[in-house]
């Protein structure tokens, strides 16, 4: 005879949680280590090929784009895939560009150009690379990290 026993089943937790521990130390005497924040910053969006999102998208993490995006993205660092399509602002510290992006880039360490990548419009970068293949159109402005440099407003996209 055998007996089934069941749990109860949690939903994860996609908000940030606060936890205390509690540990000996080397004399053996219990000490409260205060608390600690979970930090889900380190997770990542991505965009799957097929898929068509119109809107904002603003995120602390990595966002990779593989479908089409038409609108403005603002992210620590984005990759947009082969088969990804972007139709907006982009403003990020690093960009990687496999597939196509048209309208505002505004990278602040580096946009790297793969070699079948295709970037058009304003951009303002901090630091390039463009692999053979890679093709760049458009307004192409360096930012010095020293100076701030006005962010465009009035550029809009065809």
């Amino acid at each position: 005879m055998s007996f089934l026993h069941l749990k109860n089943k949690k939903e994860p937790q996609y908000y940030e949680t606060k936890t205390t521990s509690i540990e000996k130390d080397a004399f053996g005497i219990k000490s409260k280590l205060g608390t600690s924040t979970v930090d889900n910053s380190k997770s990542s969006l991505m965009i799957g090929e097929g898929v068509i999102i119109t809107g904002t998208i603003k995120a602390n993490s990595k966002v990779t784009i593989q479908g089409t995006v038409d609108g403005d993205i603002e992210c620590n660092s984005i990759t947009i895939s082969k088969s990804g399509n972007v139709k907006g602002k982009i403003k990020t510290d690093s960009i990687t560009v496999e597939g196509k992006t048209e309208g505002e880039i505004n990278a602040e360490d580096v946009l790297i150009i793969k070699s079948k990548g295709h970037v058009s419009g304003k951009v303002f970068y901090g630091e390039i690379q463009i692999e053979e293949g890679g093709k760049i159109s458009g307004e192409i402005n360096h930012r010095d990290k020293d100076s701030k440099q006005e962010e465009f407003k009035d550029f809009k996209v065809l």
